[in-house]
């Protein structure tokens, strides 16, 4: 078994300003619909509003994503978690990268949702570097 990958994810930039992966031809969010398609499927799939709506103060709500990508669905995860959740509650957001951005990668990316700059500036602010190491990192979001 081998180590942790040590490559960055290899983008090409579409004219819209859209990242597209070149390892799997893919991008990685419709940029005309990509946060309302993460809200729909990732947090209103999940019941999340409902499920923070029962927590007990104090507890401690953990979501694990495979995928992090450009961080899209853990940003409009942490900006519900802000409008709907206790006060005194905890998020935990554990996710897993094959192939992480670069940061000057995802700034761009996020550049293309200025609903979410306060939380996606954190992120960037935060985001752990990758190269020519493997990518480790914990970081944390009050």
């Amino acid at each position: 078994m081998s180590g942790p990958s040590k490559k960055h994810a290899d983008i090409e930039w579409r004219e819209d300003g859209q990242p597209l992966s070149r390892a799997y031809d893919d991008i990685y969010f419709s940029t005309a619909s990509g946060l309302e398609e993460t809200r729909y499927v990732f947090l209103q799939q999940n019941s999340l509003t409902e499920r923070w709506a029962e927590l007990a103060e104090n507890s401690i709500f953990t979501i694990g994503e495979t995928g992090f990508g450009t961080g899209l669905n853990f940003l409009a995860t942490w900006e519900l978690w802000q409008k709907t959740a206790p006060m005194s509650a905890r998020l935990h957001f554990i996710s897993v990268e094959k192939f992480p951005l670069q940061s000057q990668d995802l700034s761009r990316a996020l550049e293309l949702w200025p609903q979410l700059q306060p939380f996606c500036q954190q992120l960037i602010n935060n985001y752990p570097p990758c190269w020519p190491r493997a990518c480790t990192g914990y970081n944390s979001a009050k």
